[in-house]
């Protein structure tokens, strides 16, 4: 057979974690675009694809009502299983992968502690809204960090301590984070750093 009767080498089939990459793509795409409805359809079908991402912003739709029902429960079942799926994985990753995938474990994290405290999903449950806080903070996400200072300097589901509350606040202040009225923070006695 000469060369110009071959066939071009056929493409692999995409692998599972290849197709929800590709529509939680889809997603974003028809997210950014404002259809909320299609957007959410495919997040669906990236979580079904067990992407961490599609997971997690299938949560997020289920519990604020993007395009679909508000259905807190199952966005909190979402949030714990993106969670679940890329925990076993950060460490043992490529540190340019891990540190996508912690990214995304660290606001999955991050949003199971925002239902603990406001109770989506779950019953209320300040201790261990504090606790994914700290889990997620100290993976460096900002929000995270700066909620977990707010329960230490409060005493919300942790002891109060001020020292450890300066210390989140001035983490999520190295990544951009600006709170009024926290100037406190970077007084000698609260720095233990």
């Amino acid at each position: 057979m000469s060369a110009m009767h071959e066939r071009p080498p056929e493409k692999p089939p995409m692998s599972a974690q290849e197709m929800g990459e590709e529509c939680f793509q889809k997603a974003v795409q028809f997210h950014e675009q404002g259809d909320l409805v299609s957007a959410t359809a495919y997040f669906k079908r990236a979580a079904d694809k067990q992407s961490p991402l599609g997971m997690l912003f299938y949560g997020l739709s289920l519990r604020h009502g993007w395009g679909c029902q508000p259905n807190e429960t199952m966005a909190f079942v979402f949030l714990q299983k993106a969670g679940e799926i890329v925990v076993p994985h950060v460490k043992d990753m490529d540190p340019t992968v891990a540190g996508m995938a912690k990214e995304e474990l660290a606001m999955a994290i991050y949003e199971l502690g925002q239902s603990y405290r406001h109770g989506w999903g779950v019953s209320r449950n300040k201790k261990t809204a504090a606790y994914y806080f700290e889990v997620a903070a100290d993976l460096g996400d900002a929000d995270a960090q700066s909620d977990l200072a707010a329960c230490y300097e409060k005493g919300d589901g942790v002891k109060r301590n001020m020292k450890r509350a300066a210390h989140y606040y001035r983490l999520a202040h190295k990544q951009g984070v600006e709170l009024f009225g926290t100037s406190w923070i970077f007084k000698k006695k609260y720095n233990s750093d």
